[in-house]
């Protein structure tokens, strides 16, 4: 039970940050980037680039966690770590790929 409760933590938590991050980062880049063709580009499109870029930053963060399951050995190295790993590195890999491919034919045609 406290396993599943860890779980859903971390869920919620990452699914948090993600939403964060997807809310700030796009005014972040209007701000830094005013006056040029890259600021009208995701003035016109802020609805894509706020959901590509909370896509983006969950990908990363599951290549995070990936990554933090292939090489810790906090609690020792358990079996099962090295394929959940390799599958959330290949997986954080994907949605970044895709959420760059999105977010380059989406805001800039």
């Amino acid at each position: 039970m406290n396993a599943l409760l860890s779980l859903v933590k971390r869920l919620l938590l990452f699914a948090g940050v993600a939403a964060l991050a997807s809310l700030i980062l796009p005014q972040l880049g209007v701000v830094v980037t005013r006056n040029t063709s890259y600021a009208t580009a995701i003035h016109d499109n802020w609805d894509a680039t706020a959901a590509v870029s909370g896509l983006l930053l969950f990908g990363a963060l599951e290549v995070w966690w990936g990554c933090w399951l292939l090489f810790t050995v906090s609690g020792g190295m358990v079996d099962s770590n090295i394929p959940k790993g390799m599958t959330s590195l290949l997986v954080g890999v994907a949605l970044v790929v895709v959420a760059a491919v999105v977010l380059t034919t989406t805001v800039f045609p």
